[in-house]
């Protein structure tokens, strides 16, 4: 997306230190935490960037993917699948790929190497190291969720019929050599299914019936379905089988948008995830911190910290992308400024709400590579 868009989406949508005082001890108890690691990809007007950032030194490094790769700031899409980068650009009727491994740096580019044929709408694409994934709605006059396999190595394809007289297609989420695929089909229900990219063939088939649906991955492996609305629900179901593992309520009116929650993290007896404000909101959403145990919804005063960075940066910041990181227990929030220079940073923010630290760059952020 170019940055004009980027800023009008989200317009329309240090160290941090606890001190316990003792009556008996006039010492004061200093607890600091630790500036997290990171990788950041972003863009200015002109370039996309990776932003590598070593917390222990305080310290970055900053990439030109463009001179790299080639990609350029209106790619379409940018997938992950372990190390391995992907970003997906369309021109002249036809896709492109560049990718770039952040493990050994390799890299390569497949220009034009699946055109878009008449009567066929592409509506996503994923992919792992030997295949591209695209689905799309065809042919000419139908509603037909398809996916079709394009091998990078000899461009053979293989198409599988997902299902009939769709509405709207989400985006996919891959995970292990599964594609889990939402959408909705012309008669309003939402429906979830797994496109196995080792056998190209499809697993079991939910239909949450009107209930809008998002889905994550937690760290146990399994797949969470947010059942949202104003009685919001999770359900675990194994990857493999596709089978309920177990379900509890959420005790807020969940608004997440249906398919993948980008930047969510389950883990244990906690949704670590980017709350969605009710609008009017100065942002569209922010970090917080759902304990199951208790049915308690911990929001982090985001406003507040930004305020104060705005105080800093003497200019007005702009949430661009939120992530948590659950090795390092932190939430990562990108954000750009409206000053006259291109100007971005990471806000660092602890689970108790706190500013750890705020890194800026001369990129905006848009996206946090996952560990």
């Amino acid at each position: 997306m170019n940055l004009k868009r980027l800023f009008w989406a989200v317009l329309a949508l240090g160290a941090i230190s606890c001190s316990t005082d003792d009556a008996d001890d006039p010492k004061e108890e200093v607890k600091v935490t630790a500036k997290a690691d990171f990788v950041v990809i972003g863009e200015d007007l002109d370039r996309v960037f990776q932003y590598s950032y070593e917390g222990a030194v305080d310290n970055g490094q900053l990439v030109d993917l463009t001179n790299q790769l080639g990609v350029l700031p209106n790619y379409l899409t940018l997938r992950q699948v372990n190390e391995l980068l992907s970003f997906y650009s369309f021109g002249g009727g036809a896709f492109s790929l560049a990718q770039i491994d952040l493990a050994t740096g390799a890299r390569a580019n497949f220009d034009d190497f699946y055109a878009n044929g008449p009567g066929r709408s592409v509506v996503w694409g994923a992919n792992n190291l030997s295949n591209v994934f695209f689905a799309y709605l065809g042919p000419s006059g139908t509603r037909n969720l398809a996916i079709q396999s394009v091998n990078l190595q000899d461009f053979t394809t293989e198409d599988l019929t997902v299902d009939f007289d769709i509405d709207t297609a989400f985006q996919p989420l891959f995970f292990g050599e599964r594609i889990f695929i939402t959408y909705r089909d012309g008669r309003g229900d939402y429906k979830l299914t797994a496109y196995d990219t080792e056998s190209k063939t499809l697993g079991t088939y939910l239909n949450f019936g009107d209930v809008p649906i998002s889905i994550l991955i937690d760290d146990m492996g399994d797949l969470v379905v947010v059942k949202n609305g104003v009685d919001a629900s999770i359900e675990v179901y194994d990857v493999n089988t596709m089978s309920l593992v177990r379900s509890a309520q959420l005790d807020f009116n969940s608004g997440f948008s249906p398919g993948p929650v980008e930047g969510a993290v389950l883990s244990g007896d906690r949704l670590y995830y980017a709350l969605p404000f009710v609008q009017p909101a100065r942002y569209p959403a922010g970090p917080a911190i759902f304990d199951f145990v208790t049915q308690e919804n911990f929001v982090a005063d985001l406003t507040g910290i930004a305020t104060e960075i705005e105080q800093e940066l003497g200019t007005t910041v702009l949430i661009t992308a939120q992530s948590y990181d659950p090795q390092q227990e932190v939430f990562l929030v990108g954000y750009g400024t409206t000053s006259d220079e291109v100007l971005g940073g990471v806000m660092q923010i602890a689970t108790d709400g706190q500013l750890v630290a705020n890194i800026t760059f001369p990129f905006f952020p848009t996206y946090f590579v996952k560990n």
